[in-house]
């Protein structure tokens, strides 16, 4: 898919130690099918998941794996565009093997789901919307930071929650960020494939920890970017 002049600039935190991978990674992990029954179901396969849906297990030591996989998979992002009142929205998903950020006692989950999405009228940007663990966070365009004309995102480590500037400690969440790691500024923007509305979950982990579901399946963030855009937080 061909870049556009404000994609997103993603700058992680200087001790993260996942980077966003394409959805095909899940299948060279490999993940194992959790069929509605409960029962295994073979390994996962993105072009003949169930239709009745089920979950994801993967293998343990996702850390180990992900090294592995980042070479071949690393650096691929899925965009789309949807309009919602009134607006265009671009959204750009990134797909996280694990999520190793423990709050209190719970928060740690297999496979993790963020995204962000530009709000336009016409050619012109005018909102924008960031993932941030069960809400969001928006802004106006104008009050983006950016460079060269795209808006930079922080990363908070481990959660991998996206926000507008540098953050430490954040209420609540205690994220983290500082910006100062990687910066992902040539993502692959992939087109999604029919695995994004299929009715499962992308990891096997359940309760306050739990995995996330496809993007088609997570309401207001797929459905009605703008819904989820009024109800976000706004930060200043």
């Amino acid at each position: 898919m061909v870049a556009y002049p404000r994609d997103p600039i993603f700058l992680l935190d200087s001790e993260e130690r996942y980077h966003p991978l394409a959805a095909e990674s899940v299948e060279a992990v490999p993940a194992e099918l959790i069929g509605k029954d409960e029962k295994p179901a073979g390994p996962v396969l993105l072009d003949s998941l169930p239709a009745d849906g089920g979950r994801m297990n993967f293998p343990p030591n996702p850390e180990e794996a992900e090294k592995r996989l980042r070479p071949k998979f690393g650096g691929v992002g899925y965009r789309r565009k949807v309009k919602g009142g009134g607006l265009t929205w671009l959204q750009y998903w990134l797909w996280y093997l694990y999520n190793p950020k423990k709050i209190f006692v719970a928060g740690v989950h297999e496979g993790d789901w963020e995204f962000v999405q530009v709000g336009y009228v016409g050619k012109t940007p005018v909102c924008m919307t960031l993932s941030q663990h069960r809400s969001g966070g928006a802004r106006m365009w104008w009050n983006v930071e950016q460079r060269d004309g795209r808006p930079l995102v922080y990363v908070a480590r481990d959660s991998h929650a996206n926000y507008f500037r540098p953050v430490h400690g954040v209420t609540e969440w205690e994220d983290d960020g500082d910006g100062e790691g990687e910066v992902l500024d040539g993502i692959e923007w992939r087109d999604f494939g029919k695995w994004a509305t299929w009715p499962g979950m992308w990891g096997n982990s359940t309760g306050e920890g739990r995995s996330p579901d496809s993007p088609g399946s997570q309401g207001d963030r797929w459905k009605a970017p703008h819904r989820y855009h009024s109800k976000a937080k706004l930060q200043l």
